[in-house]
């Protein structure tokens, strides 16, 4: 498959970032290996940083359609560096809690930035191609990320801070050569004009049914998924599984995660826009629903197999749903609301799984799950009637007027070379 240089330039960018990007677990170990925080202290951090993440979504969609994809990024990205170096210069407790929700929300403001980069420099039916690779290079970079953290705090500490700060550099260096952002009407919008595009992008996502019900269901189903992070290692750890065991366990998601994306395009190619999005949650609803039959290491890894597998369904079909349904010149917009919702089910369906676990127990916790899974699975099925689900119905009232100039310069700036000249990997 041949895609263009600039892709390849925003996929090691990219990749490079999320390898220096510091994780939550991480910076906490870091603050209370260094006796910055307390008990007390830890969760707030940990609670500040989610809210950063959480925000960036929509907030960095809307920041992208307003001034363009690739000046978000070369903005957010040296901010980055030197918000993570400031780490090392304080020993305040509320400048450390201050510094956590910068880091929370720059180390993700760029992902609806960079769902929109592709969608302007790949052709549309590459789309899918594209985000699939994509998401096998953050995979790749939050596969290795952890690995080198736990190396550079056992060696030097602040180390954790300065590679953040490097790669983040990088990134932006390398998004410098990718195609610039479209140029702004001669006259220039003012500033504040600027924030209130950016303030009506945000909202306006939610003002379309279709893209309501997908992100209500986008939510649920993440509610399920994120069990990943807080009530799986758990219950892993219940049925009498070591540390090295659940690593295991959870390595063998990493691993095929990075095997599987490049063939979902392939493996969904001629499929009913409504059949990925079921295969997706169902798969998901039945990966953690079985964790309730799981007594050990084989078993997990069956699970986890099983929910793996709806979850590289689910990273491409979902960007794709999106980006298709998206008025011109919105589509980081679009992407935006659709990250805020999936993190904001990493608020949300973490604590409640836990509580879940711990009233009722791990098995009502994943029955609970597989049920909520499933009946997100047929709500797909319903999201078809909403007007609009196909991207050929949409009527051209949906675009946006003031998108309409933008996006046509766009279509021009990321226009594919011809055949034979395209840059190749």
């Amino acid at each position: 498959m041949r895609l263009p240089q600039a892709f390849w330039l925003l996929w090691f960018g990219q990749a490079c970032n999320r390898i220096g990007t510091l994780a939550p677990a991480f910076l906490v170990l870091y603050l209370e290996q260094g006796k910055l925080v307390n008990s007390q202290t830890t969760p707030v951090i940990v609670g500040l940083f989610g809210a950063g993440v959480v925000a960036s979504g929509l907030i960095g969609g809307g920041v992208a359609d307003a001034i363009g994809p690739r000046r978000t990024i070369v903005f957010a990205q040296p901010a980055a560096a030197a918000t993570a170096l400031a780490f090392l210069t304080t020993h305040n407790v509320n400048l450390l809690c201050l510094l956590s929700l910068l880091t929370g929300f720059l180390s993700a403001v760029d992902r609806p930035a960079g769902a929109g980069l592709i969608a302007k420099i790949v052709p549309k039916e590459d789309f899918s191609k594209a985000y699939s690779l994509y998401m096998v290079g953050f995979n790749v970079g939050m596969s290795l990320g952890p690995v080198l953290s736990g190396f550079l705090l056992s060696w030097y500490p602040p180390a954790l801070f300065v590679v953040w700060a490097l790669c983040a550099c990088v990134y932006a260096l390398l998004v410098c050569a990718l195609p610039a952002d479209e140029p702004r009407r001669a006259a220039g919008p003012s500033e504040s004009s600027v924030l209130r595009n950016a303030a009506r992008g945000v909202v306006e996502p939610f003002r379309s049914r279709l893209m309501l019900g997908f992100l209500a269901l986008t939510f649920l189903m993440a509610c399920v998924y994120l069990q990943v992070n807080s009530t799986l290692p758990l219950g892993m750890r219940d049925q009498g599984l070591g540390p090295g065991e659940i690593g295991m366990v959870l390595a063998v998601n990493a691993v095929l995660s990075v095997v599987l994306l490049p063939l979902v395009p392939r493996i969904t190619r001629g499929m009913a826009d409504v059949l990925p999005l079921m295969l997706s949650s169902g798969f998901i609803a039945v990966g953690f629903g079985l964790n309730f039959l799981a007594h050990g290491v084989p078993t997990f890894i069956v699970t986890t197999v099983i929910w793996t597998i709806g979850e590289v369904l689910w990273t491409t079909v979902s960007a794709d749903f999106v980006a298709k349904r998206a008025p011109a010149g919105r589509v980081s917009t679009y992407q935006g609301s659709f990250f805020f919702a999936w993190n904001a089910a990493f608020v949300a369906g973490g604590p409640v799984g836990i509580a879940l676990a711990a009233a009722c127990g791990y098995t009502t916790l994943w029955i609970a799950a597989l049920a909520l899974g499933l009946a997100v699975t047929l709500g797909f099925t319903l999201l078809t009637r909403i007007p609009g689900f196909h991207p050929a119905d949409r009527a051209p009232a949906d675009v946006p007027a003031d998108a309409t100039a933008s996006a046509t310069a766009a279509e021009h700036t990321a226009a594919p070379a011809p055949a034979g000249h395209a840059p190749s990997h």
